[in-house]
C-alpha cells in the first residue's frame, strides 16, 4: 500500500480522467444488468404469461442497451488509457530528470541494465495498473454491489447462497497475495541482471569477438536466463497452486445456485424468470472472485515495480547545492587544493593534497594506474567530495559554487572518451546546442581535428556510430576535445586525453592551446613526457600522495620517480650522459 499510495501523487494530477474513466466503468456495470433483466421479463411476462406484444420492445431495449456498452466502454477505455500513458509519461519524465541529479558514485554501484529496467519493464507494470487492474477492480465491487441490491429484495435466502464461498475465495487470494509478492520481486531483481548482462555484451561485442569469448558470454547468458526462468516458474507455481482453488470455489457457486434456485422454483417460492435472472447474475458475481487473482496478481507485480522506481527516486544525491550557493559569471580559474583527502568505502584514495595553480597556468599530473590522478582532477567540478580538506577556486570553496554554474565553468575530457550518436557538429557544440558553425570549426583546428573532419563526405554534419563508431581511437579524441575547448571555460581539464593521438599532433594540440587568446587554467594527467614537460609545475603522484612536484628541468635535477620514467621514456634517443649535460646542473 505504501507504494500505491505514491503513485496516487502521480494520479491526482488526472482526477479528471479518473472520474470520468470510473463513472463510465460503472454506467458499463449498470447496462450490462440490462440484458439480465430482460431475459427474466421475457420469460415471465412474454413467455408464461403470453403478453407476446410486449417482445418487439424487450428486444429493442436488448439492442439499445447492447449499443449504449459498446459506446460507454469506448469512452471509458480512452479515460483509462489516457490516465494510465500521463502517469507513464509523468513518472518516466521524474525517474529520468532524477537520474540526472543523481552524482557519480550511485553509476558507480548500480549497473546501466538495471537503471534500464526500471525505466521499461518496471514502468510497464505500473502503467498496465491503471489501464487494466483498476478497471477490473472497479468493475469487480460495482458488480458485487449492483447485482446483490438487485437480488437481494427478489431473494435473499438465494443471494446469500450465491455469495456462501465468497469469504473462501477472499481468504485465498489474500494468501496468494502474500506468497507471491516476494517471488515478484525476485523475478524483477533478475530481469535487471538479466538486462544487465544483454546490455554490457552488446557494448562489448568487439571485445568479446577480439578475445574470443563467445562461447563463454552464451554460458553467462544461459545461467541468467535460466534463473530468470526458475524466478518465473516459482512464480507460476504458487499461482497454478492458489488459482485454481479459486476457480473451483467460483464453479461451486454455480452448482449452489443450480441446486437450491432449482428447488425454489419447483416451490415457487421464486419464478422462472428470476431464477433465470439469478442465473444471468451469477458470473457477475463470479467474475469478481475469479478476477481476485488476476487482481491480485497485478497488484503485487506493481507493487514490486513501484518499489524498485521510488527507491532510484528517493535516493538523495550525494552532491548537492548549499543554500544560498555562490553564481559568478565567469572564474578567473585560480584552483588550489589545501589538504585534500578522498576515501571510498573506508579505501584511502588522495591523501593530504596541496598544491596552487594560478590562473592560467598548466599542471600536468603523474603517476602509475590507480594512483589517484583522476579522482584528483574530479574533485575540482565536484563530481565528488573531499573527505577531508577542501578544493578552493578562486579562493572559494568549491562546495559553496551553485553546481550548475561551478560545472559550466570547468570543461573537462574524460579519460573513457564518449560520443553520441549524432552529426560531428551536434558533438561539439553538445555543452552549447546551435553554436555557430565557425566556432565549432575553429574549435576543430585547435584540437587537430578539423583536417580529417573536412576530408568525411558529410564533413562536420557527418552522423557518427553509438560511442563514436567509425571513428579511430585519436579521431574519437580530438573530437571530444574539441567538445571541451569549444566552451571556452576557465579550467579545462584533459584525463590522458592525448594518449591515442601520435607525438606530432600532441605537440601541435599543446601549441594551439598555448596560442589561445583566453588561456585556461589547464590540468593534464598524461602518461608520456612530451606531453607533460611544458608545463608551470608537474605532480608525481604514488597511492594518492604526492611524492614530487616541480618543473620538468627541476624534476629531472631532482633524479627521483620522474627522471626515471624520462630515461625509460628516451632511453632509445638521448643516453644518460647527454641527460646529465643538458639538465642536471
Amino acid at each position: 500500500m505504501a507504494e500505491l499510495k505514491k503513485l496516487w501523487n502521480y494520479v491526482r494530477n488526472y482526477k479528471l480522467y479518473l472520474i470520468v474513466g470510473l463513472i463510465f466503468i460503472i454506467f458499463n456495470v449498470l447496462l450490462s444488468m440490462i440484458p439480465g433483466y430482460l431475459n427474466r421479463r421475457i420469460i415471465d411476462d412474454v413467455i408464461t404469461a403470453g403478453k407476446m406484444e410486449l417482445l418487439f420492445s424487450f428486444l429493442v431495449a436488448y439492442i439499445i442497451a447492447n449499443l449504449l456498452r459498446a459506446t460507454v466502454i469506448m469512452v471509458h477505455r480512452y479515460y483509462t488509457e489516457s490516465l494510465s500513458q500521463n502517469i507513464l509519461r509523468d513518472l518516466k519524465q521524474d525517474l529520468y530528470d532524477h537520474l540526472q541529479k543523481l552524482s557519480f558514485n550511485f553509476f558507480n554501484k548500480n549497473r546501466t541494465g538495471e537503471l534500464m529496467s526500471r525505466m521499461t519493464g518496471d514502468m510497464e507494470a505500473v502503467r498496465m495498473l491503471f489501464a487494466e487492474g483498476m478497471f477490473h477492480f472497479v468493475r469487480s465491487i460495482f458488480y458485487i454491489v449492483f447485482v446483490m441490491a438487485v437480488l437481494i429484495p427478489e431473494s435473499l435466502k438465494l443471494s446469500l447462497v450465491s455469495l456462501a464461498l465468497s469469504p473462501l475465495i477472499g481468504f485465498f487470494a489474500y494468501r496468494l497475495g502474500v506468497r507471491i509478492k516476494p517471488v515478484f520481486r525476485q523475478v524483477r531483481r533478475q530481469y535487471s541482471d538479466l538486462n544487465s548482462t544483454v546490455q554490457e555484451n552488446i557494448s562489448g561485442i568487439r571485445i568479446v569477438k577480439a578475445f574470443h569469448q563467445q562461447c563463454y558470454e552464451m554460458e553467462k547468458f544461459d545461467e541468467e536466463n535460466n534463473d530468470y526462468f526458475t524466478k518465473n516458474y516459482n512464480a507460476a507455481k504458487i499461482w497454478s497452486k492458489y488459482f485454481p482453488i479459486m476457480e473451483f470455489l467460483g464453479g461451486m457457486s454455480t452448482v449452489l445456485l443450480l441446486f437450491y434456485g432449482g428447488r425454489l422454483v419447483i416451490q415457487e417460492e421464486i419464478t422462472l424468470g428470476i431464477w433465470m435472472q439469478f442465473n444471468s447474475y451469477l458470473w457477475m458475481l463470479i467474475m469478481p472472485m475469479r478476477m481476485i487473482g488476476h487482481i491480485v496478481n497485478m497488484f503485487s507485480r506493481t507493487s514490486a515495480s513501484a518499489e524498485r522506481i521510488f527507491n532510484v527516486l528517493e535516493t538523495e544525491p550525494e552532491i548537492k547545492n548549499k543554500e544560498n550557493a555562490i553564481t559568478v559569471e565567469r572564474l578567473q580559474g585560480e584552483v588550489e587544493f589545501k589538504n585534500v583527502s578522498l576515501s571510498y568505502d573506508e579505501e584511502d584514495i588522495l591523501k593530504n593534497i596541496s598544491f596552487h595553480a594560478s590562473p592560467g597556468e598548466t599542471v600536468a599530473i603523474m603517476g602509475a594506474t590507480g594512483s589517484g590522478k583522476s579522482s584528483l582532477i574530479n574533485l575540482i567540478p565536484r563530481y565528488y567530495e573531499p573527505t577531508e580538506g577542501a578544493v578552493l577556486i578562486d579562493g572559494v570553496d568549491n562546495r559553496d559554487y551553485d553546481l550548475q554554474n561551478l560545472r559550466s565553468q570547468v570543461s573537462i575530457v574524460m579519460q573513457d572518451v564518449f560520443l553520441f550518436s549524432e552529426s560531428i557538429a551536434n558533438n561539439i557544440s553538445y555543452g552549447q546546442p546551435g553554436l555557430d558553425l565557425e566556432k565549432i570549426k575553429r574549435a576543430a583546428s585547435i584540437s587537430s581535428a578539423r583536417g580529417f573532419i573536412e576530408e568525411m563526405e558529410g564533413g562536420f554534419e557527418e552522423v557518427i556510430g553509438e560511442r563514436g563508431m567509425g571513428l579511430s581511437g585519436g579521431q574519437k579524441q580530438r573530437v571530444s576535445l574539441a567538445r571541451a575547448i569549444v566552451e571556452e571555460s576557465p579550467i579545462l581539464i584533459l584525463d590522458d586525453a592525448t594518449s591515442a593521438v601520435d607525438m606530432e599532433t600532441e605537440h601541435q594540440i599543446q601549441q594551439a592551446l598555448e596560442s589561445m587568446e583566453q588561456r585556461s587554467t589547464l590540468f593534464l594527467i598524461a602518461h608520456r613526457i612530451s606531453s607533460v614537460r611544458n608545463a608551470d609545475q608537474i605532480l608525481i603522484l604514488d597511492h594518492g600522495e604526492i611524492i614530487e612536484r616541480g618543473t620538468h628541468e627541476e624534476l629531472i635535477n631532482k633524479k627521483g620517480h620522474y627522471y626515471t620514467m624520462f630515461k625509460e621514456q628516451y632511453k632509445e634517443v638521448i643516453d644518460e650522459e647527454e641527460i646529465e649535460e643538458r639538465w642536471v646542473n
